[in-house]
């Protein structure tokens, strides 16, 4: 007679029995592992903060010192006088050139502008054999009187056509024309002797050296007032 077993019954499976002894003793130890790596990793996370910040605060102590003793410094340290005496110097030379350029921008010296342009002037017309030996500027330029020479003074209406073809002559007459012939000394040029040079070598002959004529001109604008023979005429 055969017999039939149902397997599936619950009283017939095999039981797993989970809270045993050995599974306890398992657990516990993973547990306590687990927590020992976590300890040992706190600890030694807190040890490298507290260096890390007694070592911020040494240096923070260093600092503070050496600022302390920078401000101990500077309040010990006095001023040269002649820091002082040069500064103030400078701010007396400063206030002077401020009070120049305060004149000159009010206009009480008249035409600023007229001086500048008139030199350049000047500068730009050049003749052979003619050279300015003086000039006075007067009224912002307004005024002018021309001292010079020159060899031929057949060359002087042209140098002047020139200068009136300069915009800052134009519109300026030339009223009055001064000149004179100079006949220069005779000047005394030592002369080595022939063939011999040097002071070793003999006594050197004086020569007078004749200086070619040569011609004076004064030449003013129409409302250029007369000068001496100076050449001192208004001041500007």
């Amino acid at each position: 007679m055969s017999q039939q077993i149902n397997l599936y019954e619950d009283r017939l499976r095999p039981r797993h029995e989970l809270a045993t002894a050995r599974n306890l003793a398992v657990c516990t130890a993973l547990v306590l592992v687990v927590v020992a790596a976590l300890a040992l990793w706190t600890n030694s996370d807190a040890k490298r903060k507290t260096e890390a910040a007694t070592s911020g605060q040494k240096q923070l102590a260093e600092e503070q010192k050496n600022l302390a003793d920078l401000a101990k410094v500077m309040a010990e340290r006095k001023v040269s006088p002649a820091l002082v005496s040069e500064r103030d110097s400078l701010k007396a030379v400063l206030a002077q050139r401020q009070e120049v350029m305060t004149v000159l921008d009010s206009g009480q010296l008249g035409n600023t502008a007229g001086f500048s342009a008139v030199m350049t002037g000047f500068a730009r017309q050049t003749l052979t054999d003619l050279w300015l030996t003086g000039f006075t500027v007067t009224m912002g330029g307004e005024g002018i009187e021309i001292r010079g020479r020159l060899f031929d003074p057949a060359k002087l209406p042209a140098y002047v056509q020139s200068l009136s073809a300069e915009p800052v002559f134009q519109g300026r007459r030339f009223a009055a024309l001064e000149m004179r012939d100079v006949e220069p000394a005779d000047q005394p040029v030592a002369v080595p002797p022939v063939g011999k040079v040097g002071a070793d070598n003999g006594a050197a002959q004086v020569l007078p050296l004749k200086l070619p004529r040569f011609v004076e001109f004064v030449l003013r604008s129409e409302n250029m007032p007369a000068t001496d023979s100076s050449g001192k005429g208004a001041k500007p």
